[in-house]
């Protein structure tokens, strides 16, 4: 039994000490979770054991749902930071003395919680069986560490950055804080701060006026250190401080005193001379000349000089403080004034500072004002200047009215009209000029001169504008100022508009355009040469074996009347298709090209529908076409003008010429237009009598009735040129008529003879010469009588190829014998002979007239009627002889040719 007691007791004893334990431990686990530290327990392996509430919290805001079994895996600890902790532990298992250290978790949204964290092994039975990891928040505490070291940055920042001295004195005399101003203001060194409070300012009032001043103050700021306390301090040198102090009161005690000492120096001088600006104010309001007043608030009149009462009417004594300043607005101003009077005290930016409206003066008379006004600063008062402005306003109309005549007059006229400033901006510019050059107005007035005319114009331009402001005269000349130098000329005048001391303001360019008469003055200096290559074309027209003959020489002209290096011709064949017909022989090599096909090489230009669609030649000066890939390699003319031949109004080829020395111009143009109607002329012919001896072979008998309808198509043309050359009252034009006709007629004779004649191929060239000569000395000479004509024929029959040209040179002859052998109605004699001697032809014109210039050189003779002799001459292979002696012999011999029929 009494081992069964002790038993029992035994078994109490321990029943209890395990109920305490697990007390304990409960209380343990208690405290584990409630503690705001973050607690981790870890094993020797690195694994997770168990954490608190704390970590799992946190945890669970980074995203995880659970605690990872490794602490490397825990998302709260940074993996930059995690090496502090693998350091720690190795320390702990090397038995090394472990110091916590600073590191941070993750929380949630990017946040972070700065903690301090102490590690410490737990052991069993002596051994490390787990690592313990506490970690205490020190995030508040890291928050008002940087808060601290902001107020103190702010502290030290605001002492440096303030205009006035600083100083802090504790309850022990001793300076507690202070700024460089302080130092500065007092003249004194870092050094003299280490004095107490009675040595120092015993130091700082040695240069007042009046030291024992303050130091009464200090005593009693001493006796009285919770009041706050402004003072003024005068120094001997003309300075003036403002001094200010409070107590330094922290937790509701005083402990010590706060000063302040501001330099008032420059308000004391200005308040000194305040009094006399005041002064001199007073006098600029009365005698400023202008009439000025000061409006309050309630519209009412508060301050009035006596220049108002020159436009007011009434004295200064009747309107301050008595009357309105809407009292003298006219009523249709009125609501204007009242909207502009509000908004000023709202947002002056929205009110102009300077308008125009009418008051009324005493008497009633309406008067134009300007005026100026603005708000007095500090106040709500309003300063009005106002300037009687009625007499300006009268002869500005006059002047607007005046100015209104010109303009329209300037708009109305077909010149070109521009004003331009001192600086060379434009102030004006009619719209004659601005449709011409494709300007547009309101785009360009203002700018400068150079930003609109063409750059390469600029500089010469600028110095015909600077020479008249310099010689305060006008300049007159071509194209002084134009924006299309190269293809129009203007008669330019620059004149000087003055101000009424003589200078010159602005600069007026009038211009009138005169292209057209410059134009046709230089083609009229080309004409001959025109004409020439005319005759030339006409005369291989009628030379030629073959058309591609006719077409080179049609190139040759062309390429010397405009003096071009290269050239083409083109033509557009019975398919459709454009085929080259001739080309300089050097223009492949010249340009880099595989083939002739220029009508491709004209469409990669961009220019092919151009041409084809133009009436007119086509000038490309400084050629430079649209870029393309395939035309890298070819080497572009410098220039180029292209010429369309048309065939009844309708594109059938062109003629391209390229690389003059200089640009091509209006009279190459005019050139070209002229002789491309020629070159389609005789290639329509060349081809006409091609096909025309091709029928000869088969329809002998059609050939009649073409000689016939010849005849009759020329005697129709010469009808024509006879009605035509009535209406001419040039006498000049009227002789060319003449002459055209008479060729004409020849050729007509011819064919009427081949009408006639039995065989459609000869005619009796005798009978022919009985019948033109006959006719051309009716038509030629006034006074038939006076003059005899003698014929010595022999019948001979000549073939038409023969005939043709032949009759064309007696034509020329007796055409030039008639008119000019015997002038002022002499008497003469004119023979004519033909005649055959062995195998050759021999035809010979005489006359006793004045006869032919003794140095004439029928092959260097310009006269289009000697030039066709010569062709026509080359044309038959006949030998021409001109003999001046008692008048002009000349013998034309020939051998006919053998014909192909």
């Amino acid at each position: 039994m009494k081992n069964k007691g002790c038993n029992d007791k035994s078994t109490k004893v321990l029943k209890k000490e395990i109920s305490n334990l697990k007390k304990e431990i409960a209380f343990k686990d208690k405290i584990f979770d409630i503690t705001p530290n973050y607690i981790l327990i870890i094993g020797a392996d690195g694994e997770i054991l168990e954490v608190n509430d704390s970590v799992k919290n946190l945890n669970y805001r980074v995203g995880d749902t659970r605690i990872p079994t490794k602490l490397s895996q825990l998302n709260i600890i940074p993996s930059n930071e995690f090496y502090k902790y693998t350091q720690a532990i190795d320390s702990i298992f090397n038995n090394k003395t472990i110091e916590p250290f600073e590191s941070f978790f993750l929380g949630n949204e990017g946040g972070i919680r700065y903690v301090k964290v102490y590690l410490s092994p737990v052991k069993a039975d002596g051994e490390i069986s787990a690592i313990s990891i506490l970690a205490r928040d020190i995030t508040d505490l890291k928050l008002m560490e940087k808060s601290l070291k902001e107020s103190l940055a702010i502290q030290e920042a605001t002492l440096k950055s303030v205009s006035n001295g600083i100083v802090v004195i504790n309850n022990h005399r001793e300076v507690i804080c202070y700024n460089q101003k302080f130092l500065e203001m007092w003249n004194i060194s870092e050094e003299a701060l280490d004095l107490d409070e009675i040595h120092l300012f015993n130091r700082v009032s040695e240069n007042l006026k009046d030291p024992l001043e303050f130091k009464e103050i200090i005593k009693n700021i001493d006796q009285q250190p919770h009041k706050n306390c402004t003072h003024i301090l005068r120094f001997n040198d003309g300075r003036v401080y403002k001094a200010y102090s409070q107590p330094h009161i922290t937790n509701h005690t005083i402990n010590g005193r706060f000063w302040s000492f501001q330099d008032i120096t420059p308000i004391k001088n200005d308040e000194e001379s305040l009094k006399e600006y005041v002064s001199q104010y007073k006098t600029l309001f009365e005698d400023s000349g202008i009439a000025t007043l000061i409006i309050d608030e309630n519209n009412t009149i508060a301050l009035a000089n006596s220049e108002s009462e020159k436009i007011l009417g009434y004295s200064q004594q009747e309107i301050i403080g008595k009357k309105k300043w809407l009292d003298f607005v006219v009523p249709e101003y009125k609501e204007q004034m009242k909207k502009y009077n509000e908004l000023r005290y709202k947002n002056p930016k929205l009110v102009p500072d300077r308008y125009e409206f009418r008051l009324m003066d005493k008497d009633g008379k309406v008067k134009d004002i300007m005026a100026n006004i603005s708000i007095i600063p500090e106040t709500k008062s309003i300063l009005v200047s106002i300037l009687d402005i009625t007499k300006r306003n009268e002869v500005l109309e006059k002047i607007i009215e005046s100015e209104n005549k010109y303009r329209t007059l300037a708009e109305a006229v077909e010149d070109f009209i521009l004003m331009f400033d001192k600086d060379q901006r434009l102030e004006y510019i009619n719209e004659y000029a601005a449709r011409k050059w494709k300007l547009n107005r309101e785009e360009i007035i203002g700018k400068l001169r150079g930003e609109i005319f063409p750059p390469e114009e600029n500089e010469l331009q600028s110095k015909y504008i600077q020479r008249v402001l310099d010689l305060k005269k006008t300049l007159r000349g071509e194209n002084l100022i134009t924006m299309c130098p190269d293809s129009m000329w203007l008669d330019t005048a620059l004149i000087p508009l003055k101000n009424h001391l003589g200078d010159v303001e602005k600069v007026l360019c009038v211009a009138r355009d005169i292209t057209e008469r410059k134009e046709y003055e230089l083609l009229l200096g080309r004409q001959n040469e025109i004409h020439k290559a005319m005759g030339t074309i006409l005369t291989k027209g009628i030379q030629a074996e073959t058309e591609e003959e006719l077409i080179q020489t049609c190139l040759h002209v062309c390429q010397d009347i405009t003096n071009s290096e290269l050239g083409f011709i083109s033509e557009e064949d019975e398919h459709g298709s454009f085929q080259t017909r001739a080309a300089s022989e050097n223009i492949l090599t010249k340009h880099n090209l595989e083939d002739t096909n220029f009508s491709l090489l004209l469409r990669k230009f961009n220019i092919w529908e151009e041409i084809k669609n133009s009436e007119k030649p086509l000038i490309y000066n400084n050629f430079s076409p649209l870029k393309d890939n395939s035309l890298s390699k070819v080497k572009l003319p410098k220039n180029i003008l292209l010429t369309p031949l048309l065939k009844n109004g309708k594109f059938m080829g062109l003629v391209g010429l390229s690389n003059k020395k200089d640009n091509y111009d209006f009279s190459d143009s005019k050139a070209m237009e002229s002789i491309s109607t020629t070159i389609v002329e005789a290639l329509l012919r060349k081809r006409a009598e091609k096909k025309l001896k091709k029928a000869l072979d088969d329809k002998e008998m059609l050939v009649r009735e073409i000689h016939h309808r010849t005849k009759n198509n020329l005697m129709i043309m010469i009808s024509l040129l006879n009605l035509t050359s009535a209406d001419i009252e040039d006498e000049k034009a009227k002789e060319i008529f003449r002459q055209i006709q008479t060729r004409t007629k020849s050729m007509a004779l011819i064919h009427e003879k081949l009408y006639q004649s039995t065989d459609s191929k000869e005619i009796n060239f005798g009978e022919y010469i009985r019948q033109l000569s006959g006719d051309l000395f009716h038509t030629f000479l006034r006074e038939p009588g006076k003059v005899q004509l003698v014929l010595e024929l022999d019948d001979l029959h000549l073939d038409i190829d023969t005939a043709i040209p032949l009759g064309l040179i007696l034509n020329e002859l007796l055409t030039n014998a008639m008119k000019y052998a015997f002038p002022e109605e002499r008497y003469g004699t004119i023979a004519v002979k033909f005649y055959k001697k062995d195998e050759e032809y021999v035809m010979k014109v005489d006359d006793d007239g004045i006869g032919l210039p003794s140095d004439l050189d029928i092959d260097k003779t310009d006269t289009l009627g000697l030039q066709l002799v010569k062709n026509l001459i080359e044309q038959i292979d006949a030998e021409i002889n001109i003999q001046v002696d008692q008048g002009t012999h000349i013998t034309i011999k020939f051998s006919e040719k053998e014909y192909v029929s």
